[in-house]
């Protein structure tokens, strides 16, 4: 199926547009609550990062590059065809889902104008037929989650005690000590559990009759945390229903919910409460009992991060409704007229606690509370008509459409302390004034569009469309936008120089141009804000930011050029060159301190990506038995920035170590270049360039180094996947992989590991014990001196490029002859499926696949093993 974004069709994207699609194979019974997961590597062009172990954690995604600094870099996400928000991947089952699409060019994405700079991933869930009986499909799986095995190597006991001993930061009396007790914790086997269950089990039924078709399902999944005291547990019901009443008559409501309860680790990012940060740091020869057997508070003087997840529960418990209802009349012959609502509500509650028993609240617990409620309702009413010509080699397709979008949300929170017992954890069981806040706020969009398509002989295919967006996100005199996009396909293999070619068995070459808009901002950005204070018992108001009427669209521009191959009927290949420039960036610009305000939002700045996707699928071998089967994608983006605010030629971000600057990637490293120790005295070296002549020498003065570029980005610019998939009769084997090369991240950890002034309370890294100790002495680890601190540099600085076995699955269908023997079964299958079994990279942290520029005390990614059971009557 081809899908159309709107109207009567059933098609995604145009004839012409580029469309990837994932088919519910690739998604079914994977061990992740996570839907889009799965499609890391499947998608050419498409980078998926699932950077946290959290069971309800989100999942990143970016198509083609970032094309902003300041907007989000999201896809819009569409569910049969009404616009959601990115959370609708951790409220559908997978098994609900009857595929993927990933629309990247213009020509498919253009319709949907001021949303679509990113591109779109329309969602297509599983339906009913008519006239098809009754089909009731049972799954049950079960099986385990680890936690991802860090690269770290930290010192045993024996070395850690020796490492402290010889620079005198313990007395031998200690070291003694430390050596005659035995203890030698791991810590990571401490904070973080082995094995942790999931399971899920899943209801559908579907069939139909003359009139109408279904589709009913319900599904239940738990999954505990590595990390003990978080967890997910969901139960989700869908329900597609379609009538067909007359003719000319059709109406039907697609309705999806979810109720999820989540348990939080607790977890500070850069902070000594986190357990993947202590998992590292505790000296290893601390045990976490004492000599009662009782679990300690405290590790090494600072708290056992197992004992604050005790003591500070956190959780929440979210509801998602996603909808839609559409009617269809055909009053004349070719002509539909189509209806859709559609709405994406949420409500969600949170609580978290300091229990009073917590030994540093000292009877004086603390109680917090959030609620949010929202929703985003979608109108949409389109027109198309189908004409017939006497000459059938013609065809025009039109479409002419109206949509509106209203969005509204509003937040309350909540916090009280005081409480004197952890079986009174209330706010009206705190004491003094409790703190309050609440918020609320909206948005609108109003769209017209329209879409053209001609095809002659269905060799020589046109289309074209335009749509005009306004949004209440931007300034009163930027609200409008118009997006337009034509594109062009030529099918040469059905040409006569082609036609019958036992070896060239079709191609196709496409070109497509076009415009789309950013509208990804905070609602009121264009406006400026009063902010409060208090002055005694009064209350004041303040300019606290500058608006900016004048705020309007990043506008987008892009230009795909794509072939298509196929050979002997089993290779096909797909070629396309993109070039995706974006102009008007939004940027919170400095302005001056005289005005009263820090930086004002504009539309100064312009970026291009371009780059190439690659997408090959061989069918190897097959025959009535056996199938034999390849598949690989490759993505190469190159982003660049061409321009910035007040004539800049850079700009650096405050301690990220980023600094955009013309004529190079957004996600540059910039920083101080680390060149190593000193073999003379093992103090460590910077890179220090004359900024007149360029020369290039070394300093001993960190202060004194040059902050450069490093030509190394966090975002990859080479991304791809590959996969396998075989059968022989009713057994079944795929195994996809994933990978990325040329991805940079600053492994913060190393600041601490590797510091030795933290040397007293923490573990080390190994790599402390080929520290430089005397002249001559040739290493890259300075002498441990106080003065000689980690500092933020190139030094922390990792390849993350990875090479990951994404997905692996086997499978086992009994033969429908011995089934159906039962009189009552149709189908039978088993199966297991693995995830993130086995990852190659030179990264020393817990797990590479972190889509920031900066990794510090991530909760680790996990690897899942699963086994289930399927039955179809």
């Amino acid at each position: 199926m081809t899908v159309v974004g709107y109207g009567s069709g059933s098609k995604i994207g145009t004839t012409i547009g580029s469309v990837a699609k994932v088919k519910a194979e690739a998604l079914e019974n994977k061990p992740t609550p996570n839907v889009a997961d799965a499609l890391q590597g499947k998608v050419a062009g498409l980078a998926v990062y699932t950077d946290s172990g959290e069971p309800s954690s989100a999942t990143s995604i970016r198509l083609h590059g970032a094309g902003s600094i300041s907007a989000g870099v999201a896809p819009l996400i569409v569910l049969d065809g009404v616009p959601v928000s990115t959370s609708i991947f951790t409220s559908l089952n997978s098994n609900d889902i009857e595929s993927i699409n990933t629309l990247k060019d213009a020509s498919a994405t253009s319709i949907y104008g001021s949303r679509a700079a990113n591109g779109v991933i329309y969602i297509v869930t599983k339906r009913g037929r008519r006239n098809e009986d009754i089909d009731i499909v049972v799954r049950a799986q079960y099986g385990i989650s680890q936690p991802a095995t860090s690269k770290y190597e930290v010192m045993s006991s024996s070395e850690v005690a020796a490492y402290q001993l010889e620079y005198n930061l313990i007395n031998q009396a200690k070291y003694d000590e430390i050596m005659a007790s035995g203890v030698n914790t791991n810590w990571r086997d401490y904070y973080y559990k082995s094995n942790a269950p999931v399971y899920q089990v899943d209801l559908s039924i579907s069939g139909g009759s003359e009139k109408t078709a279904y589709y009913i399902s319900g599904s239940y999944m738990n999954k505990e945390g590595t990390a003990p005291g978080s967890g997910l547990e969901r139960y989700s019901f869908r329900s597609d229903i379609n009538v067909y009443a007359r003719d000319w008559l059709k109406f039907g409501a697609n309705v999806t919910m979810s109720f999820d309860s989540r348990q939080l680790a607790y977890t500070e990012i850069n902070s000594v409460y986190n357990a993947a940060f202590m998992s590292q740091l505790s000296l290893p020869y601390e045990s976490p009992y004492d000599e009662n057997g009782k679990e300690k508070e405290t590790i090494s003087g600072y708290p056992n991060p197992n004992y604050m997840r005790k003591t500070h529960p956190s959780g929440g418990k979210n509801l998602a409704l996603h909808g839609n209802a559409y009617i269809q009349i055909t009053p004349v012959k070719n002509l539909n007229i189509k209806s859709v609502f559609g709405t994406d509500a949420y409500a969600y509650w949170s609580d978290s606690y300091a229990l009073a028993s917590y030994f540093k609240g000292l009877n004086n617990g603390t109680v917090s509370r959030a609620h949010q409620n929202g929703g985003t309702f979608t109108s949409t009413n389109t027109v198309d008509y189908n004409f017939d010509f006497s000459n059938p080699d013609h065809k025009l397709y039109l479409l002419a459409g109206q949509e509106g979008i209203r969005s509204d949300a509003l937040t309350f929170s909540a916090q009280r302390s005081g409480q004197i017992r952890d079986e009174l954890m209330l706010l009206s069981a705190g004491v003094g004034t409790p703190g309050v806040a609440d918020n609320k706020s909206s948005y609108v969009f109003n769209s017209w569009f329209g879409r053209a398509e001609y095809s002659y002989a269905d060799k020589y295919v046109f289309d074209a469309s335009v749509r005009r967006d306004a949004s209440s996100r931007f300034g009163r005199n930027n609200r409008s936008g118009i997006f337009y996009a034509f594109g062009a396909m030529w099918d040469l293999g059905k040409e006569r120089f082609l036609t019958g070619n036992s070896v060239l068995s079709g191609l196709k070459l496409k070109v497509s141009y076009g415009t789309q808009g950013n509208a990804e901002i905070s609602n009121y950005a264009h406006i400026s804000h009063l902010s409060t204070t208090a002055y005694g018992d009064k209350v004041g108001l303040y300019n606290g930011s500058e608006g900016n009427p004048d705020l309007g669209w990043e506008t987008q521009k892009l230009f795909t050029v794509a072939v298509n191959v196929e050979f002997i009927d089993r290779i096909r290949f797909e070629a396309e060159f993109y070039n995706r420039a974006t102009d008007d960036l939004l940027m919170d610009v400095p302005v001056p301190a005289t005005s009263g305000y820090l930086s004002q939002p504009k539309n100064v700045g312009a970026m291009v990506n371009r780059g190439i996707d690659l997408t090959l699928n061989v069918d190897i071998y097959r025959t009535r038995d056996w199938y034999v089967g390849f598949n690989a994608t490759f993505n190469y983006n190159r982003n660049k920035i061409t321009r910035l605010f007040d004539g800049l030629t850079e700009y650096a971000l405050s301690r990220a170590g980023i600094c955009y600057t013309i004529g190079h990637d957004s996600s540059e490293f910039y920083m101080q270049k680390y060149m190593g120790v000193n073999p003379d005295n093992g103090a460590p070296r910077w890179e220090i360039i004359d900024p007149e002549t360029g020369e290039r020498g070394l300093t001993e003065d960190y202060n004194k180094a040059t902050m450069q570029l490093l030509g190394k980005t966090y975002m990859a610019p080479y991304t791809g996947g590959f996969g396998v998939n075989a059968g022989w009769k009713g057994i079944s084997f795929s195994a996809d992989f994933s990978w990325n090369y040329g991805k940079y991240l600053v492994n913060n950890m190393l600041t601490f590991l590797e510091n030795p002034s933290l040397a007293p309370a923490f573990n080390r890294s190994k790599r402390l014990l080929h520290a430089w100790k005397e002249p001559g002495d040739i290493t890259d680890i300075p002498r441990q001196d106080m003065n000689y601190a980690t500092q933020f540099d190139s030094s922390i600085l990792e390849d993350a490029s990875f090479l990951r076995l994404k997905n692996l699955t086997i499978s086992y269908d009994f033969p429908k002859k011995l089934i159906q023997k039962s009189g009552f079964l149709s189908g039978v299958k088993i199966y297991f499926v693995g995830r993130n079994l086995l990852t190659a990279t030179k990264y020393t942290g817990y797990d590479p696949e972190v889509d920031t520029n900066i990794s510090l005390g991530d909760y680790p990614n996990t690897r899942e093993f699963m086994g289930g059971i399927q039955l179809t009557f």
